[in-house]
């Protein structure tokens, strides 16, 4: 079965953390809604992409949880999914590690990428976005997904 995750990354320089947000629908149409931030301080040089980055990770976590075989990302920024692909070579220890995480789910997910127009008034991106300002408010962590009952 597939699910689908927005995602996107904010970052604020006078805070020194990057945020991630991360809408992610069940087949049947159920929301759930995940946000949160970080300030490593290696990361914090990459702005909002580690945000965009965490999230997509958390999203592929999120639908192996969840039992799902096949996921679609529906990002607006292209990294995302040009690290995974080979498009863009990964040059450094994060996008590194992004890339490794990634092609490493390929095995147990089959992962598909959309490309969103960003700040285009697409519901759900839009979404993300505000969840992942709104993770700048948090305290730095990933926030644990917990399975869904059937």
């Amino acid at each position: 079965m597939k699910a689908v995750c927005y995602v996107d990354g904010s970052f604020n320089p006078k805070m020194e953390k990057y945020a991630f947000g991360c809408v992610c629908f069940h087949p049947d149409g159920e929301i759930e809604e995940y946000c949160g931030s970080g300030n490593d301080p290696e990361a914090v040089k990459q702005r909002n992409v580690a945000g965009e980055m965490i999230a997509s990770m958390l999203a592929v976590r999120w639908a192996i949880i969840n039992g799902y075989d096949e996921l679609e990302i529906c990002y607006d920024y292209s990294g995302i999914e040009c690290w995974v692909t080979g498009a863009w070579k990964a040059k450094n220890d994060l996008t590194k590690k992004y890339s490794a995480y990634m092609k490493d789910k390929l095995d147990r997910i089959k992962i598909s990428f959309t490309k969103i127009e960003a700040h285009t008034k697409v519901e759900y991106n839009e979404l993300a976005d505000k969840l992942a300002k709104a993770g700048l408010e948090k305290e730095p962590g990933i926030p644990e997904i917990v399975k869904r009952e059937k």
